[in-house]
């Protein structure tokens, strides 16, 4: 069972979240593997019912949280370029079981803190994610890509992206806009080309340096080509239709 501590009580958003939001965050940290969420601000006052607030209205009514994720008393952190497996994983899952507004951005709350909530209004379903200035196009690479993740594959929280592939084999490419292929594991090394949806490869291995990337094989000859976002990928053979982002997304 995850534990909540906060808002502050001195915090200007310092009403309780909504259940809704409680329970996405609760199955994200489980899933991840998350200890405590501290949520630094909670929710605040509707406009015209009171005059405790300020910012976004996302937060009204309790509907978004800016929170903290702490793992063996260790509160994680991020910079611009790249994350903690365990903050990707996390909000891939807050993504797959719900959420749809995400933010996160050194220059927005810090390296500790990620907002998670749902839209602007229980009318908005929009996804999102933002970074600097509120802006999406200044949302980290490696926001994206996690909330991708969980939007692309909605359903129970998934965890660690890199779960998905438990162990080496035949993949196939899901992302409709299609996967960049990359030098190493991650968004900072340079694009060696785009693998097109429904590419066949094979994943060599779960990168030690951050398990939400795979190294992959796509001659099938034995020798490595480069590393793709494994979240990205589902086993070949595989019948279901996955849903998949519309283009727009940088995925990987």
């Amino acid at each position: 069972m995850t534990t909540f501590t906060g808002p502050p009580i001195g915090a200007v958003r310092n009403k309780p979240i909504s259940a809704e939001l409680k329970q996405v965050l609760d199955a994200a940290a489980q899933a991840a593997g998350v200890d405590t969420i501290k949520i630094t601000s909670g929710g605040q006052d509707t406009l015209g019912e009171g005059t405790r607030r300020t910012g976004s209205t996302r937060h009204d009514k309790g509907r978004a949280a800016d929170l903290k994720l702490v793992v063996n008393g260790t509160t994680l952190t991020f910079t611009d370029q790249s994350a903690h497996p365990v903050v990707l994983a996390f909000v891939t899952a807050a993504a797959a079981a719900g959420a749809t507004g995400i933010g996160a951005g050194v220059a927005y709350m810090g390296n500790e803190t990620i907002h998670v909530g749902f839209g602007t209004s229980v009318h908005d379903t929009s996804e999102l994610t933002w970074g600097a200035g509120g802006k999406s196009a200044n949302a980290p690479q490696w926001l994206r890509d996690a909330a991708q993740a969980g939007w692309a594959a909605p359903g129970p929280a998934l965890g660690s992206a890199a779960a998905q592939i438990v162990a080496p084999g035949r993949y196939v490419v899901k992302a409709r806009d299609g996967l960049k292929l990359r030098g190493g594991p991650g968004t900072n090394f340079d694009s060696e080309k785009t693998l097109q949806v429904d590419t066949e490869l094979t994943v060599v291995a779960i990168s030690s340096q951050d398990p939400a990337w795979v190294s992959v094989d796509l001659q099938d000859d034995g020798l490595l080509d480069g590393f793709v976002f494994a979240a990205f990928l589902k086993p070949a053979g595989t019948t279901h239709h996955e849903s998949v982002p519309e283009p727009g997304g940088d995925h990987g």
